[in-house]
């Protein structure tokens, strides 16, 4: 059986490939038990501060779950499947690690989730994006309805749901859902160049940041909150001397 994703750490950053060519990379049980045992790995290494998440092959990032793998299991055993899906996902979005999609060619349904749980998107121009759950009878179900609102707004988000509409990289890019787009073939590279530039932050201050923009709570809570992430990060070593490099350089 070829194993369904390959795990590279290199400094500070880990890259997890999808290895499912065959199949565009589709999303069954093998490839959820990878996904967690390589976040595993990457959060238990501790100079890792940045994942990012490519597939391997021509066709696609990732063209969803496995509709032969959904279609051999029935009942819990799918319910099981789905669940388990949205909490791997979910611990992608929630993971101290900040993350990037590196997307080229299909990011369908579960695949375009998978993009969604990370906290960057980076496409080339083969990239295709879309939910087409509901032109299939289906809804999605692995984060999307919760995090698509989030990144393009609800107007967008109930048309891309409802709609199955696939996008291009250039509108991908205008709604919000892409952060940047490259040329053909550039994803990888660029994602690589941007988590390059992510693990020069430090990890505190690359933590709350995450924790942060994921939950809104009062304000009073909020101020009380940064406060005190604010002493954790002026406390760490770097801090005084990055301030004092930014002071100068400003004069």
């Amino acid at each position: 059986m070829t194993v369904p994703l390959t795990l590279a750490i290199d400094g500070s950053v880990a890259t997890i490939s999808l290895n499912r060519p065959e199949v565009m990379n589709a999303i069954d049980s093998h490839m959820l038990q990878a996904l967690e045992e390589s976040l595993d790995a990457s959060e238990m290494n501790g100079n890792v501060r940045v994942l990012i998440i490519a597939g391997l092959g021509d066709k696609a990032f990732c063209a969803g779950a496995d509709i032969k793998h959904v279609r051999s299991i029935q009942g819990a055993e799918k319910r099981h499947f789905i669940e388990r899906a949205y909490r791997v996902l979910e611990r992608i979005a929630s993971s101290p690690l900040a993350s990037i999609a590196a997307v080229h060619g299909f990011a369908l349904g579960g695949g375009l989730e998978l993009a969604m749980a990370c906290d960057l998107r980076i496409a080339d121009e083969s990239a295709t994006f879309g939910l087409p759950e509901m032109t299939l009878g289906s809804v999605p179900s692995f984060g999307a309805v919760q995090r698509l609102p989030l990144l393009v707004g609800y107007g967008v988000a109930t048309e891309l749901l409802m709609t199955g509409r696939r996008l291009r990289p250039d509108e991908a890019r205008q709604c919000g859902l892409v952060n940047q787009v490259v040329a053909k073939g550039g994803a990888l590279s660029a994602a690589r160049q941007m988590a390059a530039a992510l693990s020069l932050r430090p990890a505190e201050a690359l933590r709350y940041a995450k924790l942060a923009i994921r939950h809104r709570v009062p304000a009073e809570f909020a101020a009380a909150f940064h406060a005190l992430v604010s002493e954790v990060c002026h406390n760490s070593p770097g801090y005084e001397s990055n301030t004092q490099k930014f002071l100068n350089s400003n004069k």
